[in-house]
């Protein structure tokens, strides 16, 4: 069962009709639903219309309305309508589920909403997918598809991605990127973008995408940087 327990809330004046959003992520600067996570500033604790004050709650165990089914301990984010849902490694996190929750319920959370940043991981760039796409795989921005090889590789899945939704890509910088099954890579390999969107340690004469900045594993994801490298010779 949702619970909230001590917390720190402010006032201000709603500007849009709030009062259905109780639970939900609302922004400090206008008063309006949040709709990510770096915009939103607490949770409404009231039912305010527009042109009453609100009260937020900024920081504490609170409830939350829970826009997907969250697990225990999932690092939280906020989307669409100032709904929450499970944190992706772009996304700025605002909390912790104290408890697991189903998809449009209330749940139990820390929270910290004045310390949340979304992570450098690298610089993004916003596509739209034509196929599912598994974290760690090439992108290509030709055609919205996965990339079979390095020169059609325009950056990395950092998240799943269904088919024809909204997300995001790493064009530079650093980033999870998904090895082939068949193959491992070690720290410091150059890596080229092979069949399905994976990657696999990059022979001479191939263009490198990236350098694997720890080991890993087969058909797992590993830190890498993007460097998008010219033919590589060894």
């Amino acid at each position: 069962m949702a619970v909230d327990n001590v917390k720190f809330s402010t006032t201000l004046k709603a500007l849009e009709d709030l009062s259905s959003s109780i639970y939900h992520a609302v922004a400090l600067n206008d008063g309006l639903v949040a709709n990510n996570g770096e915009e939103a500033s607490g949770i409404l604790y009231n039912k305010p219309e527009s042109g009453e004050h609100l009260t937020l709650g900024t920081i504490g165990e609170m409830k939350y309305a829970a826009g997907k089914a969250i697990a225990k301990g999932a690092k939280l984010t906020v989307t669409t309508s100032g709904w929450f849902t499970t944190a992706g490694s772009l996304d700025a996190v605002v909390g912790e589920a104290k408890l697991a929750v189903t998809s449009g319920s209330y749940g139990t959370g820390l929270f910290s909403f004045a310390n949340a940043q979304s992570p450098a991981t690298g610089v993004t760039y916003s596509v739209t997918a034509n196929c599912a796409m598994i974290a760690g795989i090439a992108f290509s921005c030709d055609d919205g598809l996965v990339a079979d090889n390095s020169e059609e590789c325009n950056g990395i899945v950092p998240d799943a991605i269904s088919s024809g939704n909204t997300g995001m890509i790493v064009v530079a910088g650093k980033v999870s990127a998904r090895i082939d099954p068949a193959y491992v890579a070690s720290a410091g390999d150059w890596l080229r973008a092979t069949t399905s969107g994976y990657f696999v340690p990059c022979d001479s004469g191939y263009y490198a995408s990236a350098i694997a900045l720890a080991n890993i594993g087969s058909n797992a994801v590993g830190a890498v940087a993007i460097t998008h490298q010219g033919y590589l010779a060894v």
